[in-house]
């Protein structure tokens, strides 16, 4: 190339690129004086102006972020995790109950990684003295500090559900638990410096943002405690002090360290908190500055340079891929290696590389907003957004990426049945696992037949269906559409899962805001499904409801409540199971069963108060209707009474043993005084079974146990022990003695020689001559 340049022939090549260089040259240089004294300043005003508007929407993003952690603390409340009986545990009871301990933990856990912004989530029950936190290994820890303990204490104020405060020196939002009768409260304490990020714009520019306290303290506390790393923070906060007493947001220029710094500040008007902002308007006016001088320098240079031009500006058309070769030699994932290829294939290879995790990426943000749709529509359904107007809900859908324009909203809600006839393949607590398989299969079947859906999994073996559907269509159509479907649904689900469905399907509206009351009046239709069939839809177009006669089965409870009382087992069982059959062989509804139920459980309790047994201690904390009422199956419901008999069973049969032997004690007793005043009379054992109405076999077992020998045994010892205070101090004959004590006088002699050894005379004359002689 140089050769080409300083060839004679190629004198018009040079004067015109010396020209040209010359004519680029000189407005090059005026453009660079221009910048340097004019662009500078009006630079450094566009800076300001446009880090205060950017501020403005950082502080707007912000309050936005703490609304919506604000609302997603509040739903935390609702957590089944958080409910009674939660509010009565000890610290005893966490750690006998380790399974809860370890899913309210991970519960925890979960909520605290739920956000960054986020350091902690604990949960305190004040009436218990401790608290419950993820992060530690005990997890609960109990607050033996009684300071400690009344500070905490001090913060559940039962009449404020949610606020934010300062506890231990950072920021925490207080939040009780649960919705009604709350026993304690969840303390989320924040990241202050998390917080102090959002403010910042721009990383590279190394300036400062941070949060004030109203009373301007540090919002974060490592600032006071670090206070010489953070001179420059000071340093603005004083400054921000001063500004502020004329006006509660603004912008400032000030010095520091020979660097020029613009200074925005401001307040967050729902926390009260000051935000400051510090941008270096140095370093972004420094490229313009490079520039200029380097605009003087080719100006100044260009004639030099002219020569040279040529070699530059073929060096400067490979550059771009040098740059990247460079660029992609440093691959940490090894892509930059040229061994066996050239350029072009390390950039296609690496292009490639990049577009495939460009891919990966759009995929979970892809998940990340199904999760986010499902979410929507779970709180709309369950009227948690009715805060919102009409429009915002639109607003709302449109953003997780729905189609609103000329739709009608269709809701149906698909009840999985039959789980626990199912114990062979799935266990106790697998109900949120096929739950899950059964969304993912009604998702599934309606993206091959509708446009727009959205599935929502309710847990406990419930998935509800939003369908969009154009206005256009004839319902007609639509509903036969929507029956054919839910066919499909029953065919493919029982040949999956093995279940049976019962499926609502609601009537169209077009008002987002109906929805709640679109989908209480499906979950209501669900009390007419008649319990005799299998699978059953029921359109709330053409449900028909009937006042059927309640056949309410008054004779199997008679029987169920006569066998319970006399502890017979295995007859309760059969008369419930009569019982059963009986209210629901007639075409009996789910609602019509479940209030037949209720009407036993009431009986039932009745007679457990008769029978001497209190239901509250025999089910403590349990609530016995509520537990009933989530039953869907006539099954689970037997299966659910059966249990709760057994245990009464068990308790009644105790009771019952421990009343008879206290009976029998006391019948013993009065059996055994009334010998010491009729022993001498013709008296047996079947007397006193026929005076005080007991069996023979009970009462002679009886009288054993409790004394240690038999009534014979215990009768003869009494006359024998009587006869032989007469011997000893009367003078009364032998065989009148024989006869007060209730024998004949020859009877007598044998059976006193017999327990003695001796005769009664000869007893009488040993033990009278031993009297004498002492």
């Amino acid at each position: 190339m140089l050769n080409y340049f300083m060839n004679p022939k190629n004198a018009f090549y040079r004067k015109s690129l010396v020209f040209v260089l010359l004519v680029a040259s000189v407005p090059t240089a005026l453009l660079a004086f221009l910048t340097y004294y004019v662009g500078v300043r009006q630079i450094e005003q566009e800076v300001n102006r446009t880090h205060e508007v950017r501020l403005e929407q950082t502080v707007l993003r912000m309050n936005d972020q703490l609304s919506q952690l604000e609302k997603m603390v509040t739903m935390w409340k609702y957590n089944p995790m958080l409910q009674p009986p939660l509010g009565d545990m000890t610290l005893e009871s966490f750690q006998q109950e380790i399974v809860f301990t370890q899913k309210l933990a991970r519960t925890l856990l979960v909520m605290s990684n739920s956000s960054p912004l986020i350091r902690e989530v604990r949960l305190f029950l004040p009436d218990s003295s401790l608290y419950v936190s993820a992060l530690n290994s005990k997890v609960a820890i109990p607050i033996d500090n009684p300071e400690e303990n009344e500070f905490f204490r001090s913060l559940f104020l039962k009449e404020m559900e949610q606020y934010w405060t300062f506890s231990q020196g950072s920021l925490a939002l207080v939040q009780t638990i649960p919705d009604r009768s709350p026993f304690g409260y969840l303390l989320v304490q924040f990241n202050a410096a998390e917080m102090n990020r959002l403010l910042q714009m721009d990383g590279e520019l190394q300036g400062a943002a941070f949060l004030l306290k109203s009373n301007g303290d540090w919002l974060d506390a490592n600032v006071t405690k670090e206070a010489d790393k953070h001179r420059f923070e000071y340093f603005l906060r004083d400054e921000v002090a001063k500004e502020s007493a004329q006006a509660k947001s603004g912008s400032f220029f000030r010095e520091w360290n020979g660097e020029r710094y613009a200074v925005s500040f401001g307040t967050l008007e729902k926390h009260g908190w000051q935000y400051v902002s510090a941008t270096p308007v140095s370093k972004l006016t420094q490229p313009v500055v490079n520039t200029s001088r380097a605009l003087l320098a080719m100006g100044g240079l260009g004639i030099a340079v002219a020569a040279l031009m040529s070699w530059i500006a073929s060096r400067r058309l490979v550059r771009p891929i040098a740059r990247v070769v460079q660029l992609f030699r440093s691959d940490k994932h090894g892509l930059g290696d040229l061994k066996g290829q050239d350029e072009l294939e390390l950039i296609e290879r690496q292009w490639l590389h990049l577009n495939s995790q460009s891919k990966q990426l759009h995929e979970r943000v892809e998940q990340h907003l199904l999760t986010l749709r499902e979410l929507f529509l779970f709180q709309l359904m369950n009227d948690h957004l009715s805060h919102l107007n009409e429009e915002e809900l639109r607003h709302r859908m449109e953003q997780y990426g729905w189609e609103l324009s000329g739709r009608t909203f269709v809701l149906m809600n698909v009840r999985l049945l039959g789980f626990s006839k199912l114990q062979g393949r799935f266990g106790e607590g697998d109900e949120q696992l096929v739950t899950f398989a059964a969304a993912n299969v009604i998702g599934e079947l309606a993206e091959k037949r509708f446009e727009q859906f959205g599935v929502v999994n309710e847990q406990e073996l419930s998935v509800s269906l939003l369908l969009l559907v154009p206005k256009d269509e004839d319902m007609g159509d639509v509903r036969k559409q929507l029956h054919a479907f839910s066919e499909e649904l029953i065919h493919s689900l029982h040949a999956i899962l093995h279940m049976n469905l019962l499926i609502g399907l609601a009537k169209e509206t077009e008002l987002l805001s109906e929805l709640p009351r679109v989908y209480e009046q499906v979950i209501r239709s669900f009390g007419y499904r008649n319990l005799n069939e299998m699978n059953q839809i029921l359109d709330l177009e053409s449900l028909v409801v009937h006042d059927a006669p309640i056949l309410y089965p008054f004779s199997a409870e008679k029987e169920m409540i006569r066998h319970m009382r006399s502890g017979d087992r295995e007859a309760v069982t059969g008369a419930l199971e009569t019982f059963m059959k009986e209210l629901t062989e007639h075409g009996q509804t789910e609602m019509q069963v479940r209030q037949g139920m209720n009407q036993l459980l009431g009986t039932l309790l009745h007679h457990m108060l008769l029978s001497g047994l209190s239901p509250q201690l025999l089910y403590p904390n349990v609530d016995l209707y509520e537990q009933l009422n989530r039953l869907r199956e006539p099954d689970e419901m037997a299966s659910w009474f059966h249990a709760k008999l057994s245990a009464y069973m068990g308790a009644l049969s105790n009771t019952l043993n421990d009343t008879q032997d206290r009976l029998m004690q006391e019948t013993v007793e009065k059996v055994k005084q009334s010998l010491t005043e009729e022993y001498a009379l013709d008296i047996s054992l079947e007397t006193y079974c026929d005076r005080y109405g007991i069996s023979l076999s009970k009462l002679s077992a009886g009288f054993k146990e409790t004394t240690g020998v038999n009534f014979i045994d215990y009768l003869t010892k009494l006359r024998l022990d009587k006869s032989k205070e007469l011997l000893l101090y009367s003078n009364e004959k032998v065989n009148d003695i024989a006869y007060q004590v209730g024998y004949q006088p020859s009877y007598y002699y044998r059976v006193f020689k017999k327990h003695e050894g001796v005769t009664p005379t000869r007893y009488r004359e040993m033990f009278r001559s031993d009297t004498r002689e002492a």
